[in-house]
């Protein structure tokens, strides 16, 4: 069996996404050497979509809200405030704010090394973090 490193190399990163997203049943919309896309309908009717980019040892996850501002200046004070307390309470994902195409966007987002990574821990990272978002929106946006 390859080594952890082995399994999300430039050569082999789409072959264990694949796989593992074949594992527990989900459909890739997007995916290359470095970079997935996984959209997802929720219970609430909304989407979300998550990405996963490969760095160096590191995998990022990361589902970008529907919250999105033009300017620094208009990112709520007190919203950042209680997500940053969000954060204290949560062991998988965390939330911050990510510049997306000119526009500041409140995103959930997983850092993990790729060596900690299986198909159980990609499934509940994927899951925690497009949970989190969906709720995140619906209490915001509702």
């Amino acid at each position: 069996m390859p080594g952890f490193r082995d399994l999300f190399s430039s050569s082999n990163f789409r072959s264990t996404v694949e796989r593992y997203c074949n594992d527990v049943g989900w459909k890739i919309a997007e995916i290359d050497d470095r970079r997935t896309v996984i959209r997802f309908r929720m219970d609430s009717g909304r989407h979300q979509t998550l990405y996963i980019i490969r760095y160096d040892e590191t995998l990022e996850f990361s589902c970008p809200s529907a919250l999105a501002f033009d300017t620094e200046d208009e990112v709520p004070g007190w919203l950042s405030t209680k997500l940053m307390q969000r954060n204290s309470q949560t062991k998988i994902g965390f939330w911050c704010i990510e510049e997306i195409q000119d526009k500041y966007v409140f995103s959930c987002m997983h850092n993990a090394e790729m060596e900690l990574i299986n198909t159980e821990y990609f499934r509940r990272v994927v899951n925690v973090l497009v949970g989190e978002c969906d709720r995140f929106e619906g209490a915001v946006l509702d």
